[in-house]
């Protein structure tokens, strides 16, 4: 299972993906639009590949056993956060993802990168992926080091710590 994000470009991959790798499904989430988007997912013929749950459960933080296999953030934004990155990170979940600066340097050189806006391309990097379950966990298990030492409230403490003292002889 895939889990996504940002809805309208992905769902114009997904008949991409399906033409190759038909094993597939698509848990997408986020709000709102949710029936526009269920339509949509019928007109392309992909409904059966997709789920849009009703209610997005979500805590304050992920659960290290996520629901699945990798996750894609096809986020257009070139400079806004993108902070449901350090989520993927922190279960462990190989990530695909737009090449923008924010996501480089959040995701660094274990993200797996498409073309800004081409959904050939983002379907092209989730097939490097599907399939190729070793390079999943591989990719998984050093996102998940990478947000634990870059990006947990331990590191973001010390980084803000060390900034004060710069800034205070």
């Amino acid at each position: 299972m895939i889990i996504i994000k940002n809805k309208s470009c992905l769902l114009k991959t997904i008949p991409l993906v399906l033409e190759e790798f038909q094993k597939v499904h698509f848990l997408i989430m986020g709000y709102p639009n949710v029936e526009r988007y269920r339509r949509q997912a019928e007109e392309l013929g992909v409904a059966d590949h997709v789920t849009l749950p009703l209610i997005q459960f979500f805590c304050g933080f992920f659960s290290r056993k996520a629901p699945g296999d990798l996750a894609v953030s096809p986020k257009l934004a070139e400079t806004e956060s993108n902070g449901k990155l350090c989520n993927y990170m922190a279960c462990g979940l190989a990530t695909v993802a737009f090449d923008t600066p924010v996501n480089r340097e959040i995701l660094g050189e274990w993200g797996v990168y498409a073309r800004l806006g081409e959904a050939a391309s983002l379907a092209e990097a989730i097939l490097g992926l599907l399939g190729d379950e070793e390079r999943v966990k591989e990719l998984g298990r050093r996102l998940r080091r990478r947000a634990v030492e870059r990006f947990s409230w331990d590191d973001t403490a010390r980084r803000l710590m060390e900034c004060y003292r710069d800034l205070v002889p």
